[in-house]
């Protein structure tokens, strides 16, 4: 496997004679301030290249460091890794969330239509109790209420009626029992056994008919 190298600048640690001369020179000349001033400005050519007094850059010596790519893009993919199982754990959170709140939604929903079919028990309640003490028209009337109730009660969840009495017989909406001659035109409803029920668009249940054959023949 190749590796890659950098090459690093080391600062050699070894006196340089030039620059003891010149400390030489400058100890000599201290008391005059021209030369002062020249060895101020000289200081501060050398600091803004950033290399000690003296040293050019081409006298510098440099160390090769070895790294492995691979490495490199070994931590790459553990990172990577790391996120990926972070964004899984809070997603999967997120969707235990979600399904307990469905959950939660779907009970209170049920409980809220049980609680409203209680009524009508009640009224049953209260016509068989009639009906044991031969109350029979408190019995009809207890029925007829608890009738309407629970009709009341079904168009309030959106549930809708379904009397095809008359009408275009339809498969979707209506369940053939049987076909028998009449006066109707083929295809006609002519009875209706069992009242069908939908839920907005949806057939909730077909209703039960009786189909007409056409008038029966000579």
């Amino acid at each position: 496997m190749s590796e890659a190298k950098r090459r690093i600048p080391i600062i050699p640690m070894t006196d340089d004679p030039s620059a003891a001369a010149a400390a030489e020179g400058h100890a000599a000349a201290e008391g005059h301030l021209n030369d002062l001033a020249g060895h101020a400005a000289a200081v501060g050519d050398d600091v803004a290249t950033g290399l000690p007094h003296g040293l050019e850059f081409e006298d510098m010596e440099f160390e090769e460091l070895e790294f492995d790519p691979l490495a490199i893009v070994a931590a790459e993919r553990d990172a990577y890794l790391d996120g990926l199982q972070r964004l899984k754990a809070e997603f999967e959170n997120f969707r235990k969330r979600a399904d307990r709140d469905v959950l939660e939604a779907r009970a209170r929903a049920r409980m809220s239509l049980l609680a409203e079919f209680l009524p009508v028990l009640d009224n049953l309640e209260r016509a068989l109790n009639a009906a044991e003490h031969h109350e029979e028209g408190k019995v009809l009337e207890g029925v007829r209420l608890t009738h309407s109730m629970f009709a009341d009660l079904l168009r309030k969840e959106g549930v809708t009626e379904v009397d095809p009495l008359g009408a275009a017989f339809d498969p979707h909406m209506h369940e053939a029992l049987m076909t028998q001659p009449s006066d109707c035109e083929e295809g006609t409803v002519t009875a209706v056994f069992e009242r069908g029920y939908v839920f907005g668009d949806r057939v909730l249940r077909p209703a039960k008919v009786v189909v007409s054959a056409g008038p029966a023949g000579e």
